[in-house]
């Protein structure tokens, strides 16, 4: 029977050190990623730490960094809107002082006290213009979209009331999967309302509101003009040298009528009586005479040509026109129950009765309900001062009006306030909602990237322990000794 060979091998010293070396440094590896855990907090490094949780990481992160963007604009929302409120009460104040200073109007009769109360309502024009104007560092809080376009420029106004420079667009808060939301709103609609009433007519030519409706805000001036008198019949009576622009009278045939009364009997003398005024003695030799009404009015007559025997009473017609704009352009009067004239500064319309005018002059449009916050507080200071000259009655009705205006302005501004607050009030649920869900991705963001600090430190320990035990263990059995001379 053939004995087998017993083939024996060896464990050399170099086998040894390759196989210590690659346990230490795998070991070594471990140890660094335990320690880039606990001093980062980080289980990812790199991709090739954990594909998928890399992947999922990078997703989540992505998600973190939208609803930083959210937060921050959410932030500078009601930032803006908080300084806006601020601005808004104080205008609040300001409108119930000088509803105030409209309930006392009509008492103050001294000119101290009347000088006092305009030099308050001056100083309140002025501190509601710098709060319509207020601004932050971001811009103009009452421009609309134009956050950088000075919202009511000084002295800008149109038929009294403000120009607003600024867009009409409000601002709004816009965030990814949410529903646009109204943020700032545009100064014309903070402080220029408008809830048109009837149109008032104040003056003494006839002029009445019509039946349309106007585009004119505020308040405006009707001048009524003279332009050409006739005389109907055979009285031979005619139009003076200055009747183009002295006569006062206006009105379709038969609304003024003239009483000839011939003495002479040959034409050459008589009277004139104007819409049954005192008479007037004339001669054929007064071809430019003066002839006044009761009322006032009044005629330039040429009496060179009056019939022989002429005893009687003549129609006149009188034509004229109206201007809204200083004269700029002038409609003919027709006379019609509705009869329409334009501002050419602005195109605004405003209708008018003109069958019922009777003679030239300057009357008083007011628009009640299209005042804006300034004007209201202006027209109160002017007809405080009385700037119009209005009749004792005609001032009492008007500062009633101006109470009415400041009582309209002051409550569609306390809606504004309500309308901002509710804005505000829905931007902060938002914040809140979108602050919660920035902490549940927080959450998961850590769970998927974050390291096990307290297994981390644990595991470096015994990877420590582990190093320290391989390398005693090897350096003893590296150690020399007989074995090592043993073939």
């Amino acid at each position: 029977m053939k004995r087998q060979k017993l083939m024996i091998n060896r464990v050399t010293q170099s086998q040894i050190t390759r196989s210590v070396t690659a346990q230490l440094a795998s070991q070594t590896a471990e140890m660094y990623k335990k320690q880039q855990e606990i001093s980062t907090g980080l289980r990812i490094q790199r991709p090739s730490d954990d594909p998928s949780g890399m992947r999922r990481s990078l997703i989540q992160k992505d998600r973190l960094e939208r609803l930083d963007s959210h937060i921050s604009s959410i932030q500078f929302a009601q930032s803006r809107l908080s300084q806006a409120a601020v601005q808004l009460q104080d205008a609040n104040t300001l409108l119930v002082r000088a509803r105030g200073i409209a309930l006392q109007a009509p008492q103050i009769t001294e000119d101290s006290e009347v000088n006092a109360l305009v030099a308050e309502l001056n100083g309140i024009l002025n501190q509601l213009t710098t709060v319509a104007n207020s601004r932050d560092e971001n811009g103009y809080l009452f421009s609309g979209t134009a956050s950088h376009t000075l919202p009511f420029p000084a002295g800008a106004t149109n038929g009294g009331e403000s120009i607003y420079a600024g867009s009409p667009a409000n601002t709004q808060l816009l965030i990814t999967g949410d529903v646009a939301r109204d943020a700032l709103l545009p100064g014309s609609l903070v402080f220029q309302t408008i809830a048109r009433e009837s149109t008032v007519v104040i003056g003494s030519t006839g002029a009445k509101s019509g039946t349309g409706t106007d585009t004119a805000t505020g308040t405006r001036d009707l001048q009524i003009s003279h332009v050409s008198t006739t005389y109907s019949g055979s009285s031979g009576v005619s139009a003076g040298i200055g009747s183009g622009n002295g006569d006062t009278i206006i009105g379709p045939v038969g609304t003024h009528q003239l009483r000839v009364i011939d003495t002479s009997g040959n034409g050459t003398a008589g009277t004139f009586s104007l819409n049954g005024g005192a008479a007037v003695n004339f001669t054929n030799a007064d071809s430019n005479i003066l002839v006044e009404g009761p009322q006032g009015e009044r005629v330039y007559l040429d009496a060179s040509t009056v019939s022989s025997g002429f005893n009687g009473t003549v129609d006149i017609t009188s034509t004229g026109t109206m201007s809204i704009d200083g004269g700029a352009t002038t409609t003919p009067l027709t006379f019609a129950a509705n009869q329409v004239v334009t501002d050419s500064l602005n195109g605004a319309l405003v209708n008018l009765d003109t069958s019922m005018i009777v003679r030239t002059g300057t009357d008083q449009l007011e628009f009640p309900g299209t005042t804006d916050v300034f004007n209201a507080v202006r027209s109160l200071r002017d007809d405080l001062l009385n700037t119009r000259n209005l009749s004792t009655a005609d001032r009492a009705a008007a500062l009633e009006r101006r109470l009415g205006d400041l009582d309209r302005v002051h409550s569609h501004l306390l809606d504004i306030v309500g309308i901002q607050s509710v804005s505000l009030e829905q931007i902060d649920r938002l914040q809140n909602r979108t602050e919660e869900l920035q902490l549940a991705e927080k959450i998961q963001y850590s769970d998927t990237v974050s390291a096990d600090i307290t297994e981390s430190v644990t595991r470096l320990q015994e990877l420590t322990n582990l190093q320290q035990f391989t390398m005693a263990a090897v350096g003893k059995y590296l150690t020399p000794n007989l074995l090592n001379y043993i073939q």
